[in-house]
């Protein structure tokens, strides 16, 4: 049963977008409103508001005389959005760090510490990631940009789950974390910034490598 504390439309919603990000709803396929009305036992209206819902965060576009499919991230547009996450990010974390307190750091060694354990599994590992950054950020009070990233990590997360089973890099993003912490706990925002642009566009780089083997690139 869906959730009754949801609108129809933001269910249906939450519906596609994950078809979407586990990959049954490829890029470029085509979302025929009255087949997902079918498929989710509802009109075509709260279709049709649930696939501009989902354009406006950029799982689909809405295309003339074709209607909605799903949004195709090229290569270059994904190492781009590593790009401006590493711009945002380290500004988030630069501002972040010298209003942190010992309750801030606690709770980043709990989401870091989530992360290690359950991320391997993959089933959560993308959230568990954005908890632990989210995490580290909120001191800075940028409520509004927070959620900008957020959207953005959403955005590459179909692309991002295929990493969650590759060892190599799981265990160098805990690593990571755990020293980000440190350095926070130190209040040393030079070596922090640069520790998290450095994790931000080595993870794009090592991700655009691994698609373009995938697509034989």
């Amino acid at each position: 049963m869906l959730v009754q504390k949801k609108t129809i439309s933001t269910q249906v919603a939450d519906a596609i977008r994950q078809k979407i990000l586990i990959g049954e709803y490829e890029a470029n396929f085509q979302l025929r409103q009255e087949h997902l009305a079918t498929e989710f036992g509802v009109s075509r209206i709260p279709v049709r508001e649930a696939l501009h819902q989902l354009h406006s965060e950029g799982f689909v576009t809405l295309v003339s005389h074709k209607g909605a499919v799903v949004t195709s991230i090229s290569l270059d547009e994904i190492l781009e959005l590593y790009e401006l996450r590493a711009r945002i990010e380290t500004w988030l974390l630069a501002l972040a760090i010298p209003r942190m307190t010992e309750a801030d750091l606690a709770l980043a060694r709990e989401r870091a510490k989530q992360h290690q354990e359950q991320g391997k599994t993959g089933e959560y590992s993308n959230q568990l990631n954005w908890n632990f950054h989210a995490a580290l950020y909120a001191p800075s009070g940028r409520k509004a940009t927070i959620e900008l990233v957020g959207r953005i990590y959403q955005q590459l997360e179909r692309y991002t789950r295929m990493m969650v089973t590759l060892t190599e890099i799981q265990a160098q993003s805990d690593r990571d974390h755990w020293q980000l912490i440190d350095l926070c706990e130190a209040k040393d925002t030079l070596r922090a910034v640069g520790l998290l642009e450095m994790h931000i566009i080595t993870s794009g780089k090592f991700l655009v490598d691994r698609l373009q083997e995938l697509r034989g690139s």
